[in-house]
């Protein structure tokens, strides 16, 4: 692994202080929608809803090949055009979204017209970030304009690591931040990245990654010293009680490192978005941030792949429209929770709080002068 001096190469003002690292500001969650009361209020009112962000998968294609992957089934091959990637930016801009990420998928640094997108994103105004590997960060030429970057610590766990090459970022400004994902019993793993089966098996790679605890103590002194905020995730395509495991081992490993080096001031456990049990299967999440694929159509949500019954692949059920009727499909969505909910009983959903939140949100009540 290739040591770089990280806090030597960015700005000081991206070096993000110790003390302002917090874990929900570097994911999706309940808290960040309720910073958009005016959205919600749309929602509330019946009128046509305005998207917080949309996700674009730009990409099928990836270097790895990840035990965890949600993706595994996906055709490895496919990927979105430039003009299908402006058609998606320019609905969701005109639609008044306020940010997009580039996201897999696959790696989406892989995508030969990457810079073309994002060139037009930020003249459109919208805030980019970007998930990413980490692996192949000089290919791209227009990080300045974006917002942030999440690198994904895989290196770590693959037999090969490769370096972050950090000094792409020198001098701009943008926020740099990590996630890793904790895939405890991989010898139970359903995963075709494991398994070896495939629904199709064309370009298809058994996992690459292996885990170790020595790597993940490694992993942790890496974001702590680069004072990098990491996020700690587990892989939720498992049953509640292997989740609930994982999230108990990766508390026992921080307890570990602790114990030895001190409390951790920039890696978290992201557990606070996991609920094992649903409210109901009602789904607003294509009003808040739905996801563009790599075949072209707009699916509710970036994952609804966690669930395992999904298998590993993205779903038909979840299409709300393809990129040509973005537009069209927004603007029929006027009239009241009856048009707008959706109802996707996904064992695992990702954004079960945002939901919850939501048909708090949308529920008719009396008597309101008396909160």
């Amino acid at each position: 692994m290739e040591i770089i001096n990280a806090s030597a190469i960015l700005k000081k003002k991206q070096t993000i202080p110790e003390d302002k690292v917090q874990g929900r500001s570097y994911t999706s969650n309940h808290v960040k929608l309720l910073k958009h009361m005016d959205r919600l209020q749309l929602i509330q009112n019946g009128e046509r809803p305005k998207p917080v962000m949309f996700h674009m998968s730009p990409a099928n294609p990836c270097n790895l090949t990840c035990s965890f992957c949600c993706f595994a089934n996906r055709a490895m091959s496919e990927m979105l055009t430039l003009d299908q990637m402006k058609s998606a930016i320019d609905q969701f801009a005109d639609l008044g979204v306020l940010g997009m990420e580039f996201t897999g998928g696959g790696e989406p640094t892989l995508h030969p017209q990457l810079d073309k997108a994002i060139e037009h994103a930020y003249n459109r105004g919208l805030k980019i970030g970007i998930c990413t590997n980490g692996s192949r960060l000089k290919k791209v030429k227009n990080w300045h304009m974006l917002s942030w970057v999440r690198l994904g610590m895989y290196s770590w766990d693959e037999k090969k690591p490769y370096p972050y090459h950090l000094e792409v970022f020198e001098g701009l400004d943008i926020e740099i931040s990590a996630a890793y994902v904790w895939d405890g019993a991989t010898e139970t793993s359903t995963n075709p990245n494991i398994t070896g089966e495939w629904t199709d098996t064309k370009a298809k790679k058994l996992a690459s990654n292996a885990y170790k605890e020595e790597n993940f103590m490694k992993m942790l002194a890496w974001v702590e010293e680069k004072k990098i905020p990491c996020r700690i995730a587990f892989n939720a395509i498992k049953s509640v009680e292997e989740v609930q495991k994982d999230i108990v081992k990766i508390g026992e490993l921080i307890a570990i490192h602790e114990e030895k080096n001190g409390k951790l001031k920039y890696a978290f456990l992201s557990d606070f978005n996991f609920k094992g049990v649903r409210r109901n299967d009602n789904c607003y999440m294509h009003m808040v941030k739905p996801c563009v694929f790599t075949d072209g159509n707009v699916y509710v949500c970036p994952s609804a792949e966690l669930a395992p019954e999904n298998n590993y692949a993205v779903n038909e059920e979840f299409k709300i429209s393809d990129i040509a009727g973005i537009t069209d499909f927004y603007n029929s969505q006027v009239g009241g929770a009856g048009v707008s909910r959706r109802h996707h009983g996904c064992s695992f959903c990702k954004y079960a709080y945002q939901n919850e939140l939501i048909d708090d949100v949308v529920t008719e009540t009396r008597h309101n002068e008396f909160a």
